[in-house]
């Protein structure tokens, strides 16, 4: 089976011959590739915040009636008794709940580094009874995620501190755009500012390998449509047998590209939903109104895997 993405490239209305014949990218290069490195990174964070997992876990939390009722009745025992076990139901996914009631923490259950938090009210028939702040995401669950998915490496800072990451030596202090050498390879930082637990900020780092002569030579157009194909690749490679998760697949690369995705095999469909009548191997599609750059990737033939991505 055999595997091909489509990812957006140029943009909108650019033709294919204009971006084969536009200038190369050189110094833009480097934060080229970042702006599709953090794009992902940012994607996987705001899914930590507002994706489906939260907002059932907030549910959870908001329905849970032991710890409603507990706060209702003032019992600081049975709240943390409560808390406790939200937080250790097998399956569901919270790492950390602080619950407060009158601006006292009556308990605060979970890992130490913490990031992504939501807060919001505890009701209890009708009344407020406290409040609450959780997260369904560790500080290391987010680096793995984004380094599987970019293969870019990643620190996280606190207070201008480093506290944790993939590069290493870190470096004591980061600007976005500053030009980085550890370990005598430089990268280019790429900052995201993050929200820490139960509040503060963290800085997220990503340190994008300066660009090669011979990527810099490319278009920024082509350059971008590397990075998506190392994206894609990078993802892939997280599904094993590859050929058994397929909707996973589609599913992931949605939801890091902001794009659609589908696996065919010829004419036959495999995973994902409606899709452009045609899809080429390379190139630019219509579809929805608007305009698709095509990056083709084929890992197992005769199966293919589209991702499509919005031109910018």
């Amino acid at each position: 089976m055999a595997i091909c993405l489509l990812v957006t490239a140029v943009s909108c209305g650019t033709s294919i011959q204009a971006v084969r014949a536009s200038s190369a990218c050189g110094p833009a290069s480097t934060a080229t590739l970042a702006s599709v490195y953090g794009s992902v990174a940012q994607r996987i964070y705001n899914g930590e915040l507002h994706g489906n997992e939260v907002g059932v876990d907030i549910a959870r939390i908001t329905g849970y009636k032991p710890l409603l009722s507990a706060l209702a009745s003032s019992n600081v025992g049975a709240v943390r008794e409560a808390v406790h076990k939200i937080v250790y139901t097998p399956h569901w996914h919270i790492v950390r709940l602080r619950v407060i009631q009158n601006g006292h923490v009556l308990a605060d259950v979970g890992g130490p580094y913490i990031i992504a938090p939501v807060s919001g009210a505890l009701r209890w028939h009708g009344r407020t009874v406290g409040s609450f702040v959780t997260s369904v995401q560790d500080d290391i669950g987010y680096v793995k995620l984004v380094s599987r998915f970019t293969g870019v490496p990643i620190d996280l800072y606190r207070g201008g501190s480093f506290l944790m990451g993939t590069l290493t030596p870190a470096p004591s202090s980061v600007s976005d755009g500053q030009s980085v050498v550890v370990s005598g390879r430089s990268y280019q930082a790429h900052v995201l500012d993050t929200l820490a637990f139960p509040s503060g900020t963290l800085k997220a780092v990503l340190f994008v390998p300066n660009a090669s002569g011979a990527v810099a030579a490319q278009s920024c157009a082509d350059v971008t449509l590397r990075a998506w194909g190392d994206v894609a690749r990078h993802i892939a490679s997280r599904f094993s047998p590859l050929s058994a998760n397929y909707q996973a697949l589609v599913d992931t690369l949605q939801g890091s590209s902001g794009g659609f995705a589908y696996v065919r095999a010829g004419s036959q469909r495999l995973a994902g939903g409606a899709a452009p009548a045609s899809l080429p191997q390379s190139g630019i599609v219509g579809y929805r109104g608007r305009s698709w750059s095509v990056f083709s990737w084929e890992p197992s033939p005769p199966a293919r895997v589209y991702l499509l991505t919005p031109l910018a």
